[in-house]
């Protein structure tokens, strides 16, 4: 038993030995690149949801919105790694990478009333434009080995 011992702990210093010297020889570049972006965006933009409320007559009640314009936008560049100038044969670049995006982007004019306990006359709503959009954009990654010339 004791045989057995002493040579599987030979054998693991023999191991350890050749891969230090594996190692000690590595005329190379390594690059590890690890990422985790989370976003949330809220674009509201809101000129609307307005009331006019009267408990007897309207008469000539206007609701005039304006436009309403939201943009989002989200730009993420993650893990860019550029190596120049190295002269290096062996180059090892490891990207990891992990992206998630959540954009809710809204604009709003309507949902506007008049209510009257009785009668509306020249009663009027008027809205604006409403506009929405979002842009998003990932690059995720990228890697440049260039040479020295």
């Amino acid at each position: 038993m004791l045989k057995k011992i002493i040579a599987g702990a030979t054998g693991a210093g023999l191991v350890l030995t050749m891969a230090g010297a594996a190692f000690a020889s590595f005329d190379g570049t390594f690059v590890l690149n690890k990422a985790k972006v989370k976003n949330f965006t809220l674009t509201v933009a809101n000129t609307g949801m307005n009331t006019m409320d009267a408990s007897d007559d309207i008469k000539g009640g206007k609701i005039k919105t304006g436009d309403a314009f939201a943009y989002g936008e989200v730009t993420n560049v993650v893990n860019t790694t550029t190596i120049e100038g190295c002269g290096c044969e062996n180059t090892t670049v490891i990207n990891k990478a992990k992206v998630k995006n959540k954009t809710l982007t809204f604009a709003n004019t309507g949902m506007n009333s008049m209510y009257a306990g009785d009668d509306i006359r020249g009663g009027r709503i008027r809205t604006g434009d409403a506009d929405a959009g979002s842009v998003v954009t990932n690059v995720v990654n990228t890697t440049v080995v260039g040479d020295e010339s």
